[in-house]
């Protein structure tokens, strides 16, 4: 039996309803999926205290929804059609409530899934950065992270950590039709080289650019910092509009072998 040390971190009655609640599914279908007992998740709303191991698998699924849309999609079987339709709706929601989680999705959707997570990240940077010296705003929130694993967009990394890559369906409306020409054009421009020329090129840039700290104290390079930096590359390399952006790696590559 668990000590009421051990039991005081367990996942609460009201985060199991938030799980419910946000993935619309019932308490026996939630069960089913998990490959628990019927009446777990009902005994557990009651008032009995959930095992460490589940109770860290609920928790997992309550933060992060790509976590449980896998499970979803591998224990489909288990629930009915008209539970899995509704509940893998609101999962889709929640997993595309960022701008980031959105146009990483629209990416991994262009690459047909056939993409890595490092590949993923240095094309969120190129995406934002040209953004920004272009139309002077960003496409998303999140900060260029200087982290041990090299991945700057935490909230990505996090995600892709837990789940493959794979095609999902985007609302037709969820990017303009002037960002997907815009994420097109990137990807067009940066498309021909491989993962290790595109990671050596980021890192290449890297150096140049200050480091600052964040509200949390992590070490990022802000917006304004890659905006002004890309500003300079846009004037060097000739770039007037998003159709000029291949002008940047073409050259850019023979510089630095040049280099070498």
């Amino acid at each position: 039996m668990e000590t009421l040390e051990e039991q005081k971190d367990n996942i609460t009655i009201e985060q199991i309803y938030t799980i419910l609640n946000n993935y619309r599914i019932g308490k026996k279908p939630l069960a089913k999926l998990l490959g628990w007992g019927e009446t777990t998740i009902i005994r557990y709303v009651e008032g009995d205290s959930p095992t460490n191991e589940y109770s860290d698998k609920l928790r997992m699924i309550l933060e992060n929804p790509g976590y449980f849309y896998e499970i979803l999609t591998r224990n489909k079987g288990n629930i009915t059609q008209v539970a899995y339709k509704k509940c893998s709706k609101a999962v889709l929601k929640q997993m595309l409530q960022s701008r980031i989680s959105v146009i990483s999705q629209y990416v991994i959707n262009k690459r047909s899934g056939q993409i890595s997570l490092l590949e993923l990240e240095t094309y969120l940077y190129y995406i934002q950065a040209f953004h920004l010296a272009l139309y002077n705003r960003p496409l998303f929130e999140d900060d260029y992270i200087i982290n041990d694993v090299q991945m700057p967009y935490e909230r990505v990394y996090q995600d892709y950590m837990t789940r493959k890559m794979q095609v999902l369906s985007l609302e037709e409306d969820i990017l303009t039709r002037q960002e997907k020409e815009f994420i097109d054009y990137v990807l067009q421009a940066f498309d021909w080289y491989g993962p290790s020329m595109l990671k050596s090129l980021a890192g290449y840039e890297k150096v140049m650019l200050r480091i600052s700290r964040d509200n949390l104290n992590r070490k990022i390079i802000n917006k304004e910092t890659i905006k002004m930096h890309f500003i300079d590359v846009i004037t060097l390399y000739k770039i007037n509009s998003e159709k000029d952006i291949h002008n940047y790696p073409d050259q850019r590559f023979r510089e630095i072998k040049e280099l070498q």
